[in-house]
């Protein structure tokens, strides 16, 4: 999400995102680029090892991948490749980060600091009426309660952590298709985040800004 980026940026925050696709971060002129794959332990510590010192205020998860599949395609590894990136990738990225987090919400007091996870409203299961997607359903399901122990586990560090649904957005990953465009996901996006105080830790966020039933 590059507009994300860039309005987040422009309100004076250090912003590191966990992407799988960096390179396009370039022509923002950012704060700092430090690629890495998301899915790889080694990777994800040298990146941290290069952060080293440095506060992070928003650390936005947005790194993702759908692949189709329904009760009849979907394959074992299917799910494995989904979870590593949706669920397991997010979880990795946050915890390689926590200090550079601590050192933003010591450094901000009261504002603390943030973390976003990127997920989807199909991670909820009240409101699953259609089935299907299982593999990208679960892992959005799987992260959202990262989520929910991150919010739980963080709380004393003054460390907020929320997950929003971008909508039905036209990009890569819906591959073309979608119903909102991105720069309307990215300013309701943006909303949110800058909304978010510790005592909306945990919640789960639709772009438009209301909360999204498990």
């Amino acid at each position: 999400m590059r507009c994300v980026s860039t309005n987040v940026r422009h309100a004076g925050q250090s912003v590191v995102d966990a992407m799988l696709f960096v390179l396009q971060l370039k022509s923002l002129s950012p704060f700092k680029i430090v690629s890495f794959e998301c899915t790889d332990e080694a990777s994800i510590t040298d990146a941290a090892k290069e952060l080293a010192g440095v506060p992070i205020d928003l650390l936005i998860n947005n790194a993702g991948i759908f692949i189709p599949g329904d009760l009849h395609t979907t394959t074992k590894d299917m799910l494995i490749r989904q979870f590593e990136v949706n669920t397991v990738g997010p979880f990795l990225v946050t915890r390689a980060l926590l200090p550079n987090l601590k050192l933003a919400a010591e450094k901000n007091g009261k504002d603390g600091a943030l973390v976003v996870t990127v997920s989807s409203s199909m991670g909820s299961i009240e409101e699953n009426t259609n089935g299907g997607n299982y593999s990208y359903a679960a892992s959005k399901v799987a992260v959202n309660m990262v989520n929910s122990s991150l919010a739980i586990d963080l709380k004393k560090d003054n460390i907020a952590a929320v997950v929003v649904h971008p909508g039905y957005v036209v990009t890569d990953l819906t591959g073309g298709l979608g119903v909102v465009r991105t720069d309307e996901s990215v300013r309701g996006m943006t909303s949110v985040i800058e909304k978010v105080t510790m005592k909306d830790t945990g919640k789960f966020y639709h772009f438009q800004g209301h909360e999204i039933p498990w």
